[in-house]
């Protein structure tokens, strides 16, 4: 497999590399190397582990964090190959750790695919936060998608995995989804974040938080789930 899309751009001393897998999920995993010191963080590494390495090696092998916005198949498929590679182990809210252990349960049933559990894993609560670069990064706890789905802040920019892509919010129907706390969740983020902010999200098109408070005015009483993987 080759990632059908690659994207590239700068923002303030970050660069983000995003890597969408191909179909049928086409989910973003993010490779975010801060320019000064070199250090590289992974956010959702789905699918094809090699591919991943060698856009790693490309900047440096200096990959200090795989973090985890939440703990679907599609958004960790690759983590264990990385984490041996590195040796370095992946981080998730504590909230998705028995999610995380069905994951290859449910890539089998909804992709026919095996995936492989990280070997070892650590978890964070409330009122963590890591230090990447120059910054410390803000976590925001979102549940609804799952119940232990965060958003990574990080400088101008916030990855917001399934709990907010373009025009969609994600969805509730499977386990640990709940729809009213994703619409809380997301009333909290679009009220805390700047509008100049840029939304990085776990399918379809980045956009931005003032797009999205607009958007989400005219359709918070019943927002649409993202159910499909065509989106714009």
């Amino acid at each position: 497999m080759t990632f059908n899309n690659l994207m590239l751009r700068e923002i303030g001393s970050f660069q983000v590399t995003t890597l969408v897998s191909d179909p049928p999920w086409k989910e973003n995993c993010y490779l975010i190397r801060h320019l000064v010191t070199g250090e590289q963080v992974l956010i959702d590494p789905g699918d094809d582990a090699d591919a991943i390495i060698q856009e790693v090696l490309s900047g440096g092998s200096n990959l200090r964090y795989i973090w985890l916005t939440h703990a679907h198949h599609d958004h960790l498929g690759a983590v264990a190959a990385l984490g041996r590679q590195f040796g370095i182990v992946c981080d998730l809210h504590k909230n998705d750790v028995r999610l995380l252990h069905h994951a290859p349960m449910y890539a089998l049933r909804f992709a026919q695919k095996n995936i492989e559990l990280p070997e070892a894993f650590r978890t964070f609560g409330a009122d963590y936060s890591f230090q990447f670069g120059d910054q410390a990064i803000t976590i925001i706890h979102v549940p609804g998608h799952t119940q232990g789905s965060v958003c990574y802040v990080i400088g101008d920019f916030v990855f917001t995995g399934d709990t907010l892509m373009y025009k969609h919010v994600g969805r509730t129907d499977l386990p640990g989804g709940d729809a009213s706390l994703l619409k809380s969740s997301v009333n909290k983020l679009l009220e805390v974040l700047p509008g100049d902010k840029v939304i990085f999200p776990g399918h379809g098109r980045a956009w931005t938080v003032a797009d999205a408070q607009d958007w989400w005015q005219t359709v918070t009483n019943d927002p649409p789930e993202h159910n499909t993987f065509e989106m714009a």
